[in-house]
């Protein structure tokens, strides 16, 4: 058990930690950035005005020959040439001491053309959080810059050169968020500005924009954000161009020259916190998919099916839960159909038939906008949608509680029966805590939660088909009597009790994770309007639920100990076959396991997907049910 959990413990922190493949292009972007902006402070009018600048500039060229060298042949040989030579002439540049206003155009166009060449992702999925901002901040930054951000935090002090102070104006105004976020996440050479590899990029996102916003605090509350006009602005700004675009480029796209005016936009655009809808995710899904094409038509096949399988999960998972509400055929065969073209990216399908795939999954993911648009919750529907999410999740996960508390009061242990309450109230307890920042999640890390729910769920089904043995083995009377009085009705282990707490916790939060995904969802397309009809569905449910456990509990007790761990064997069997089947079609939905089609009827309900991967993993547990059964069977006939 204690093997595996730190297996278990590995394979996360592995996953949720691997580095990102475009981080060297990432580190050239970076360096081109700062050439861009900083070169003003070492050269003015072709002379140097500081010679420690100077080097610095110098010593960056040299930095962008280095990185060119490592990641150009990735690229295309096209790429690759006109690159190399735009990077040399700009070294050369740079050692001539040419004017700024020749320099930093050319490492803004070389910076634009390894972005591109790259792939890089340079924007968020969608719109950071502020929230989450501030806290990356106070826990991360406050302690150089300052709670205000002026460098005068206690580490900050003494350092050379000093925090860059992130209220001023002359110097932050030309930053975009993407400037910002490459500097958190790696860092500024000779600096005491470090690398923060240990940020997830939207924990990064979040900070670079609250970065930004930090100028502007003292607005967060004025009216005039709520007047006609400045909504219209903010609503036009995509989450591309916020994060893209500079406060001086801003002002020179609006023709703002007013220093009040000017103030009071920047204000608004950095403090916008737009709720999400359906469109912002169908947006995703569209732009991913056809970022997507873009790379499979250069070759990048890899690249492309990650990007596919992102455009599922950022674009269309989060609505999973009203897609099935309206029309669940329809989100059956869209998920079929964004999973077969990532399949195919990765077979490297020939790019025309690739196409023709991609053009049907925008087809039917507009048909699921469209009819997602037409959507009005009412109280009364919310809540009632609440209910049926909480109903259909809790329901599996208590009933594998209760058939463990039925067995444990037959036997008459009541401290091993602690244990399992133990499991399952700490699974809610954490559940409630997800719930909390559950908006940061469904936005930000459906990936990871996807990969923890299917690692869960398998680790649940070893679980459960070693609790279903058990109780088979013990089904003869004989043996239940022996096992009490050898080992139950003496001091229990803690090992075996720390264990039915683990049980109990994984397979409750298990379907936390779920439920989290799909309650998040209903209250973002909801536009947070009935909140309050959410908590009454969930509140209502867990109610239900609790008191049909109950019945079930007061049943089994009038149960004879044999039938009844004969019939607790079967649901645990049962339980072990379902998620199974639901487990490998997470790790499917995240890229972590491949995507065969089969043709055979979708029952989630019993974790029957169309695929060949979550009917052979079923079909496996079903052929070690059988022979640990029919074994089991012949030991019993064995004089």
């Amino acid at each position: 058990m204690k093997r595996f959990f730190s297996a278990l413990i590995l394979l996360i922190a592995s996953q949720l930690c691997t580095a990102d493949s475009g981080e060297s292009s990432r580190v050239l972007v970076h360096t081109l950035n700062y050439l861009s902006q900083d070169y003003a402070g070492a050269v003015k009018d072709g002379k140097v005005i500081s010679q420690s600048e100077f080097k610095e500039m110098k010593d960056f060229g040299q930095s962008t020959i280095r990185d060119l060298k490592e990641i150009a042949p990735t690229w295309s040989q096209v790429d690759s040439i006109t690159i190399s030579a735009m990077v040399y002439h700009l070294d050369s540049l740079i050692q001539q001491n040419a004017p700024f206003e020749v320099v930093s155009p050319l490492a803004i166009q070389i910076r634009d053309k390894v972005i591109t060449a790259s792939g890089l992702k340079i924007t968020p999925s969608v719109y950071p959080s502020l929230a989450n901002g501030k806290i990356v901040y106070k826990t991360e930054c406050v302690k150089c810059h300052g709670a205000n951000g002026i460098g005068n935090g206690p580490e900050g002090k003494g350092l050379n050169p000093p925090p860059r102070n992130l209220q001023d104006d002359e110097k932050i105004r030309p930053l975009s968020a993407f400037f910002v976020f490459n500097t958190v996440r790696l860092g500024v050479e000779g600096t005491g500005m470090k690398a923060h590899p240990t940020l997830d990029d939207n924990q990064v996102w979040d900070v670079a924009f609250y970065v930004l916003s930090l100028r502007y605090q003292e607005y967060k509350n004025d009216p005039r954000f709520k007047e006609e006009g400045t909504r219209n602005l903010l609503d036009s700004l995509s989450v591309e161009k916020v994060s893209t675009t500079s406060d001086v480029e801003f002002l020179k796209q609006y023709n703002v020259t007013d220093s009040a005016k000017a103030r009071l936009l920047l204000a608004a655009i950095r403090l916008n916190q737009p709720i999400h809808h359906s469109s912002d995710f169908i947006t995703t899904a569209i732009k991913y998919l056809d970022g997507a094409m873009d790379l499979y038509n250069q070759g990048k096949f890899t690249e492309a099916a990650q990007l596919s399988t992102l455009a599922y999960l950022e674009g269309i998972e989060p609505l999973e839960m009203q897609l099935k509400s309206n029309d669940p055929q329809l989100m059956s065969s869209l998920e079929e159909q964004m999973h077969h073209l990532s399949h195919m990216m990765e077979q490297h399908q020939p790019a025309i038939e690739v196409h023709d795939s991609l053009i049907s999954a925008k087809k039917s993911i507009v048909i699921a906008s469209k009819l997602i648009d037409k959507k009005e919750y009412s109280f009364i529907l919310a809540l009632l949608m609440a209910m049926s999410i909480l109903l259909r999740e809790g329901l599996e996960a208590f009933l594998v509680i209760m058939v463990i508390l039925s067995v444990l009061k037959a036997a008459e242990l009541k401290n091993a029966a602690a244990w399992v309450h133990a499991g399952w109230v700490l699974a809610i307890l954490a559940g409630s805590v997800i719930w909390m920042v559950s908006g940061h999640i469904i936005s930000n890390q459906v990936e990871h939660m996807e990969l923890m729910e299917g690692v869960i769920s398998i680790f649940a089904v070893f679980m459960l088909l070693y609790v279903g043995f058990w109780l088979h083995g013990k089904s003869e009377i004989g043996k239940w009597k022996d096992y009490v009085t050898t080992k139950m009705k003496g001091a229990v282990k803690s090992e075996s009790m720390i264990g039915l707490a683990g049980l109990s916790f994984f397979v409750v939060f298990r379907e936390v994770f779920e439920s989290v995904l799909f309650l998040s969802a209903l209250n973002i397309e909801a536009a947070g309007k009935q909140s309050n009809a959410i908590v009454l569905g969930v509140v209502i449910a867990f109610v239900i639920v609790i008191v049909l456990a109950i019945i079930l509990l007061r049943f089994s007790a009038k149960l004879p100990i044999p039938q009844l761990f004969k019939v607790s064997s079967a649901v645990m069997s049962l339980l072990a076959v379902v998620l199974a089947g639901k487990g490998i079609h997470s790790l499917q939905e995240t890229g972590y396991a491949p995507i065969h089609g089969l043709h055979v009827m979708r029952l989630e309900l019993i974790g029957l997907f169309p695929t060949i991967e979550t009917c052979l993993a079923q079909a496996a547990v079903i052929v070690v049910l059988v022979f640990v059964w029919n074994a089991t069977g012949l030991i019993k006939k064995t004089p």
